[in-house]
């Protein structure tokens, strides 16, 4: 039996998933060749990448996820502009790990950030994604946070406005740095209104003769929360969990939660107004993510790296003038075929084999090729997490209405979030013949992926 949707296009590398070296890497880098969209043919200027990350922030809370009890009024046009995609997922639940695929398009266990306990590249890792965009012509600049041991001009930012070095800030007066060899130092504001001046001021430096990536990382809505007024009013004693988020668990101070978000979305619209009056709109391509979900007291637990819905699933808008508006689209996306999207719309061919797949056909045609959607979790010691909590390692395989885990340990699971939010039937416990067979599927794909991508856990299908 055919297994229905296996995303062939997604390859591993054809050295079988270990790491190019520089000079191997430099020698396909300089016969990269234009794709995609015909630019060079066409004479067409390259567009605009605006990528900004929020952290830690839970799929439901915005407007547009359908949540009645948050204010997101930015991010809801953002949405409404361009494709809310509602089931997308991170590729690796955690900070460092999720922006190392961001910066590599690869999995986790291909680059070498596997966790916030793992938080460099492979030895000998290659130009990243950003590092070719810049090469191909793009002003690439970094604002907010990195939580990455590897500087961010080792990873191809050629200007770093303002950035946090670590993983965590306070909100008020934080210690940030100022350009590529800035030192730590205290600066006066609240750290959402200082990374939304910052990305502002790339903005109006900007040029319509180069094309610029601009990486813009929040803290938001990460611990420890300040919020400030007029955004913490707004939720003073009334604030709701969202509407599908799973009863039980720990209390949670959602009013706090919330007003963070609504500060951070008031910056993103200052952000897309710069690129408004700059009229740089109609020319860019602007990703909002979240780096992973946030717990909230699911099953008795706060933060993230669980398969949980609240853990992996994330807020996942893609927008900007060459977007066509599409409104949602529940197609199985993930983080990791972000950077393949940069690559293909800035018409520049990979010097290798990304792990993601382009979203042109969603964003420009709205049709979908995307089946399958993977998650994983790798590094199973206790350093793995801040708390020192050991998270058992898993593979995660979703498509539009079934989600299967496969542990370590081989224990399995399949779920139907849509209809089961709190995923407290396990499918694959007393499985119908019906389950039975999507489990058959997904675990194809799921062996598939491991194939291509050169994924060690495939010793776990034994």
């Amino acid at each position: 039996m055919r297994r229905p949707g296996l995303q062939r296009s997604y390859l591993g590398r054809e050295d079988g998933g270990v790491m190019l070296n520089r000079r191997r890497f430099a020698g396909a880098a300089a016969g990269a060749a234009i794709t995609g969209a015909g630019m060079a043919q066409s004479g067409a200027r390259k567009p605009n990448i605006v990528f900004i990350f929020s952290d830690d922030h839970h799929y439901q809370c915005l407007g547009a996820a359908g949540n009645p009890h948050i204010q997101t009024p930015n991010l809801d046009r953002l949405a409404a502009r361009g494709v809310n995609f509602t089931h997308a997922m991170i590729s690796t639940s955690q900070c460092c790990p999720s922006r190392g695929v961001m910066l590599s398009g690869l999995e986790t266990y291909q680059s070498g950030l596997q966790s916030n306990g793992y938080t460099a590249f492979k030895p000998g890792y290659p130009p990243t994604v950003i590092e070719q965009l810049r090469r191909s012509g793009y002003d690439t600049n970094l604002v907010g946070k990195w939580h990455i041991t590897n500087m961010p001009q080792e990873c191809g930012f050629a200007k770093a406005p303002l950035w946090l070095r670590g993983g965590g800030s306070k909100y008020v007066d934080p210690m940030l740095r100022r350009g590529l060899d800035g030192k730590d130092e205290e600066t006066k504001g609240h750290i959402t209104d200082l990374l939304s001046d910052a990305a502002v001021g790339v903005i109006e430096k900007s040029s319509k003769e180069q094309p610029f990536f601009l990486w813009l990382t929040y803290n938001a809505p990460h611990t420890p929360w300040t919020a400030v007024e007029p955004y913490k009013s707004q939720y003073a004693g009334k604030a709701q969990p969202p509407p599908a988020h799973p009863a039980g668990g720990k209390p949670f101070d959602w009013a706090t939660y919330y007003a963070v978000i609504s500060h951070m979305d008031a910056g993103v619209g200052r952000v897309i107004a710069a690129l408004e009056k700059a009229g740089q709109w109609e020319n860019t391509l602007v990703f909002f993510i979240g780096d992973n979900g946030y717990l909230c007291g699911t099953r008795g637990l706060n933060g993230k790296v669980h398969p949980w819905d609240e853990s992996v699933r994330v807020p996942y808008i893609v927008s900007g003038g060459v977007v066509k508006a599409r409104g949602k689209q529940g197609a199985p996306v993930c983080s990791i075929d972000a950077p393949a999207t940069w690559m293909d719309f800035a018409g520049v061919k990979p010097a290798y084999k990304l792990s993601g797949v382009t979203l042109r056909e969603e964003l420009i045609d709205g049709h979908s090729r995307h089946e399958h959607g993977f998650a994983v979790w790798n590094d199973g010691r206790p350093e793995g997490l801040a708390i020192r909590v050991a998270v058992e390692p898993y593979r995660l395989v979703r498509t539009r209405f079934y989600k299967y885990i496969l542990w370590e340990s081989k224990r399995e699971a399949l779920y139907e979030p849509d209809k089961d939010p709190g995923e407290v039937r396990n499918l694959a416990e007393k499985p119908t013949r019906l389950h039975k067979q999507v489990i058959a599927e997904m675990r194809g794909a799921l062996e598939e992926r491991m194939v291509a991508t050169n994924d060690p856990a495939r010793a776990w299908m034994r």
